[in-house]
C-alpha cells in the first residue's frame, strides 16, 4: 500500500484488501489554481437546432462532434462554432443510425456505435474528408460465448484501444422484481473484442452498472441521482478505469482485463435527505416517493471521471452544496493538481487541447448546447 499520512486515514476493510492500493490524504494542498474563460457556444443558432445532445468528441484540430440522439446524426463544428456538416441520419442503411450511443476518435477516424436493440454495428467516418467509410458489424459470434442471462439485445457500449481492438460491454438485470419500488441491480459485463468486431474472450469481469427501481406504472427507472452509475473510461495506455458511486475509489485494469491497481481518497459522504434531494434538483415525482424506496444512506461520492489528453483525471465529487460538484484534477498516479467547484447543471464532458467542453441548457430558449471554456493553470 502506497500511502500519505496513512496513520490518520481510516480505510474500509474491503478496500484495504485491494492489492497495489494507493491511499491519498485529503488534506494534501493543491499545487495549482485553475481558472476558466467561456469561449465558444456550439448549437446556439436556430438554423441548426440540436434535438438532444448525446455523446461528444473532439479531434486534434479542436473540431467538435456532437451526437444528436433525437435526430440520429452527428453535428460537426469548426473550433469557432461554425457548423461544417452533419454526418449520418436516422435509418438502418450504411452511415445511418438507429440510436447513437457512443462516438470516439482513433487514428484519423470517427467511430459511432449504434446501441439500438438488436443492432450490433459501428459506423466509421474519415476525419480528413468527413465522409462515411464503412459499417463494422460487431459481436456476431456471441453464440460462442456464455453471455449474461437476461442481457439486453446488442452491445451496450464499446471502448476502442490504440491497436484498433475493443472492449465490449453488455448489460443485464441481475434479478426480476416482484414488488413495486423494489430495487433491481443492473450488471455490466466486459469482454474483449478483436479489430474485426468479433468477441475474443470469455467475460473479463463484471460490476454494478446501475440500480433501477420497479415503478408502479410499469417498467424500470434508473433513478441515477440517488444511486449513481458505474464510471468507465480508457486512458492513454489502454488501461480500463472503473469507479463506482459508493467511494472515491478508482480501479485500473490492464488492456487484457486484469486488475492492476487502485486509488482511494477517504472523503466525506453526504447523507440523502428530502432537503438535499430538492436542492439537487431531483424530479418532484421521485422526491414525493422517496419513502417507498430502499435508498442508500449517502449520495454517490463520485459522479464522473474524465481523462484528458495528458492522461490526467478530472473527477467530480458530491459535496454539501448540492448545486455544484467539486472537481479534483489528478495526475495519473493520483497526485492532486487542483480542485474547483462547478455547477451540476453544466456537466464537464471532454477535456482536450487546453479546453473543457460542457453540456448546458440555455435558460431562455431551453435549447441544449455544448459550451467550450479555456482552461488556465497557475502555480500556487
Amino acid at each position: 500500500m502506497g500511502c500519505l499520512n496513512h496513520q490518520e486515514i481510516q480505510v474500509p476493510e474491503e478496500i484495504k484488501e485491494l492489492e497495489n492500493l494507493t491511499v491519498i490524504a485529503t488534506n494534501e494542498e493543491p499545487k495549482q489554481e485553475v481558472s476558466f474563460k467561456k469561449d465558444v457556444v456550439y448549437g446556439d443558432s436556430e438554423e441548426f437546432l440540436i434535438g438532444r445532445v448525446g455523446d461528444i468528441a473532439v479531434d486534434s484540430l479542436s473540431r467538435l462532434y456532437i451526437a444528436d440522439v433525437q435526430k440520429q446524426l452527428i453535428n460537426v463544428f469548426e473550433p469557432d462554432g461554425k457548423l461544417i456538416t452533419r454526418l449520418g441520419s436516422e435509418g438502418r442503411g450504411p452511415g445511418e443510425f438507429a440510436y447513437i450511443k457512443k462516438i470516439q476518435i482513433h487514428d484519423g477516424l470517427l467511430f459511432a456505435a449504434d446501441a439500438n436493440f438488436g443492432i450490433r454495428r459501428i459506423s466509421v467516418f474519415s476525419l480528413n474528408t468527413l465522409n462515411f467509410i464503412k459499417t463494422k458489424l460487431v459481436g456476431r459470434n456471441e453464440n460462442k460465448y456464455a453471455l449474461p442471462v437476461n442481457s439486453y439485445p446488442g452491445i451496450h457500449s464499446v471502448y476502442i484501444k490504440s491497436d484498433g481492438s475493443y472492449l465490449a460491454q453488455y448489460v443485464a438485470n441481475a434479478s426480476k422484481p416482484s414488488e413495486m419500488w423494489q430495487n433491481v441491480e443492473h450488471k455490466g459485463h466486459i469482454y474483449m473484442m478483436d479489430s474485426s468486431g468479433e468477441i475474443a474472450s470469455e467475460k473479463l469481469f463484471e460490476f454494478t452498472e446501475a440500480i433501477l427501481v420497479n415503478k408502479p406504472e410499469g417498467g424500470f427507472s434508473p433513478i441515477e441521482p440517488f444511486w449513481g452509475i458505474a464510471i468507465k473510461n480508457l486512458n492513454g495506455d489502454n488501461a480500463f478505469l472503473l469507479a463506482g458511486p459508493e467511494d472515491f475509489l478508482i480501479k485500473e485494469y490492464s488492456p487484457e482485463g486484469v486488475y492492476h491497481q487502485a486509488l482511494y481518497y477517504p472523503i466525506k459522504k453526504i447523507p440523502i435527505t428530502y432537503e438535499t434531494a430538492i436542492e439537487a434538483g431531483v424530479h418532484d415525482y421521485y422526491v414525493s416517493r422517496m419513502k417507498f424506496m430502499d435508498l442508500p444512506s449517502f449520495w454517490p461520492v463520485l459522479r464522473a471521471v474524465v481523462i484528458d489528453d495528458k492522461d490526467r483525471l478530472w473527477v467530480a465529487t458530491t459535496v454539501e452544496n448540492m448545486k455544484v460538484y467539486e472537481w479534483w484534477v489528478l495526475e495519473k498516479n493520483g497526485e492532486l493538481i487542483t480542485q474547483f467547484q462547478w455547477p451540476r447543471i453544466k456537466p464537464i464532458q471532454v477535456v482536450k487541447n487546453g479546453n473543457i467542453y460542457t453540456r448546458e441548457t440555455d435558460e431562455e430558449t431551453g435549447l441544449q448546447q455544448v459550451v467550450r471554456y479555456q482552461v488556465e493553470f497557475e502555480e500556487v
